[in-house]
């Protein structure tokens, strides 16, 4: 198997938290020349993203989730699952609202980052849609995830970066707060996520391969953004 992933992101962290909890060694192929757009990869993925796996027998499954559940059905021990129908849907639960209604919005948003090319009413339409999918999160996290044996559920690896994403766009975006530190449950949640020993190191990486991108285009660090999220000393 090769993983076309990124370090620098959010989704490919998603595979790496689950990677990590089951011990695994995914071989990473260097994305082809020109990127994801070029002729190369698009012959991979046409979709043009990352994650990317590619399977021994040449099955290509693009999308993050998709890789998680094969990587889970593939290696079943440990588990991202607890035990149990009902725990079992209570962490299907927080990854499907995750990305329904909280993703779905936040990448909608992309195309505004750049202030020159960005639509005000169109992000505020968005930006509502997304406030309204955390409440909902927030709603059913209220219970905490049931915990797996991996050490890590399926849950976690799917809400832990996309929590970090948020940030990060709240901050491009330049909204006047991060939507996520509008519930305590959401942040109690990151801030656990951000201290796990499976999860943190891969939250860690992530801002810190971030920030230093960002500073090689000329932008700011976001790295103090991550931190204080995470509750984290700013020194």
């Amino acid at each position: 198997m090769q993983l076309y992933t990124a370090a620098n992101s959010n989704f490919g962290a998603r595979v790496a938290i689950a990677v990590r909890a089951k011990g695994l060694a995914l071989a990473e192929a260097p994305l082809p020349a020109g990127g994801l757009r070029s002729p190369a990869f698009l012959e991979i993925n046409p979709l043009a993203k990352i994650p990317v796996l590619v399977l021994d027998g040449a099955m290509v499954l693009p999308e993050s989730e998709t890789i998680l559940r094969y990587l889970e059905d593939r290696f079943p021990e440990p588990s991202l699952y607890p035990e149990g129908a009902a725990p079992r849907a209570a962490t299907d639960r927080a990854g499907r609202i995750m990305d329904l209604y909280v993703m779905t919005p936040v990448i909608r948003l992309f195309p505004h980052l750049d202030p020159a090319r960005r639509n005000a009413a169109v992000v505020a339409d968005e930006v509502e849609r997304w406030r309204a999918g955390l409440g909902v999160l927030a709603h059913f996290l209220r219970d905490p995830l049931p915990q797996a044996p991996a050490g890590a559920s399926l849950a976690d690896c799917m809400l832990a970066p996309s929590l970090h994403l948020c940030t990060r766009i709240a901050a491009l975006l330049d909204l006047p707060g991060d939507p996520v530190a509008d519930h305590s449950v959401l942040t109690a949640y990151y801030r656990q996520m951000a201290r796990h020993p499976i999860v943190g190191p891969v939250l860690d990486a992530l801002t810190e391969t971030q920030a230093a991108k960002d500073v090689g285009h000329g932008l700011p660090s976001l790295a103090s953004r991550h931190r204080h999220l995470a509750g984290m000393s700013l020194s």
